[in-house]
């Protein structure tokens, strides 16, 4: 199976003329220094990155020899075998005071060399600010290329502001560029979500829009409402925004996966083979705090019939031995329904109300999918149709498998499925992979990173 490729019109962050002007006057002469942590490049450039490493991404500025003046925090790691989180941090410091300096000497001597010691003194908040906006934005924190992209992203925006930094009003440097990066981070995010929109601006009310169209369970005169509120723009302005917020998966680029069945490791990777198994996802020590405050916004009718059905206990939150669950017929007794099949009814949409409020808590994520067509040729599957919804809420999706060709097409993306990741629409993709069945319906839960 290979990963899809995005085809988008894309405007990337460029250096204008005048930028490129301003920086002829710097030097930037690295002679005697070399990247510590390389990689090797393999393939063309339409093929992925091989050879890249997290590890290698997440140090990718790192100098050798080290630059005067700092100190290096993986020498007693070399020798011992680890270093103390006091002595790594006590380091760390050490060498970002050594490298404001480095960035002063930079602007004022015109020589990039030092914003090179610069960038290899704080490359750890930088990788921070990074990570932070990746999980944020649910996009795939183990993917090497992809971080270093943002890092790249990053680089430039320094070398665009560097030359108006000025070191005597006292204030540091990653201070002075944090909007200025933020923006980049969101520049990039809006090229990843196939976005044509020329105004960074008009992104940022557009997410914003969205984001209060979610909060508000999709009602869309209570979002107009709050955002106007919120912001102070004319009512036609956000009838456009919420207008573009919800139409820009009608303008995703449709999205063609070749799939081979024999990439097990891949599928399995992405859909191990205990997801969708609520229990699994829920009844564990990490989350019994997060359940239990999820469980107790259903209503009391709902927590009795799950709590007995589920043996959760009503103290601690957790689970008891199985064996100790309430049979349907018990249930029935309990919430005074005539039959085992109207507790079992009960049972399951109570079941789905708390699924619903766990992802509404960021507890789990959760993929409906529906079969809506399907073929068969010589007793074997020959293509299908399904939709599918992200977290329980929001506008279908749409897949359509061919398996003759071995190609599927993302005809549309679920709501709330749109960074590069797509993980909604791969967790259904994988799931017909690796089960080789075409359920009618069925319900994918899974941890959230």
């Amino acid at each position: 199976m290979s990963y899809p490729e995005f085809q988008t019109e894309e405007k990337a962050v460029q250096l204008m003329p005048e930028d490129i002007r301003i920086l002829s006057e710097y030097s930037w002469d690295m002679a005697g220094y070399t990247s510590r942590f390389g990689f090797f490049y393999q393939g063309n450039e339409n093929a992925d990155i091989d050879g890249l490493t997290k590890w290698q991404a997440e140090h990718i500025f790192q100098l050798t020899p080290m630059p005067p003046g700092m100190e290096d925090p993986l020498q007693n790691m070399e020798k011992t075998g680890r270093i103390s989180k006091e002595k790594k941090k006590e380091i760390t410091r050490k060498n970002e005071a050594v490298g404001e300096a480095y960035l002063a000497k930079a602007v004022q001597e015109k020589n990039l060399l030092y914003l090179s010691f610069y960038l290899h003194a704080c490359e750890g908040r930088i990788n921070s600010r990074v990570y932070s906006f990746l999980r944020r934005n649910g996009m795939d924190t183990y993917n090497p290329a992809l971080f270093l992209d943002l890092k790249l992203a990053l680089q430039e925006v320094i070398l665009k502001k560097l030359p108006t930094f000025d070191p005597c009003k006292g204030a540091k440097f990653l201070t002075y560029m944090y909007e200025f990066v933020g923006d980049a981070l969101t520049s990039f995010r809006m090229r990843e979500e196939c976005w044509t929109i020329d105004s960074l601006d008009i992104y940022k009310g557009i997410r914003r829009m969205a984001a209060i169209y979610n909060a508000n369970g999709g009602n869309a005169q209570n979002a107009l409402e709050k955002f106007c509120e919120e912001t102070g723009c004319k009512p036609k302005t956000a009838v456009d925004y919420l207008d573009q917020a919800i139409g820009i998966r009608a303008r995703q680029t449709e999205v063609i996966v070749d799939w081979d069945e024999n990439d097990t490791e891949i599928i399995e990777d992405i859909l191990p083979s205990r997801v969708g198994d609520l229990c699994y996802v829920l009844w564990n020590r990490r989350k019994i705090k997060a359940v239990r405050e999820s469980l107790g916004k259903l209503s009391w009718r709902d927590q009795v019939i799950l709590k007995a059905r589920n043996a959760i206990c009503n103290n601690c939150g957790g689970m008891r031995p199985m064996k100790e669950q309430y049979s349907f017929r018990e249930i029935s007794n309990l919430i005074g329904s005539s039959t085992d099949k109207g507790a079992e009814k009960a049972y399951h949409t109570a079941l789905d109300r708390f699924t619903a409020q766990l992802a509404e808590d960021n507890v789990i994520r959760v993929v409906d999918m529906v079969r809506i067509e399907s073929e068969r040729v010589k007793k074997k599957n020959a293509a299908a149709i399904y939709r599918y919804q992200a977290d329980c809420d929001g506008v279908w999706g749409e897949i359509h498998f061919d398996f003759e060709k071995k190609r599927i097409r993302i005809k549309r993306l679920a709501e709330w499925d749109t960074t590069k990741s797509h993980i909604y629409a791969w967790k259904v993709i994988c799931f017909i992979a690796l089960s080789g069945e075409l359920p009618e319906k069925k319900r994918i839960v899974f941890e959230r990173e």
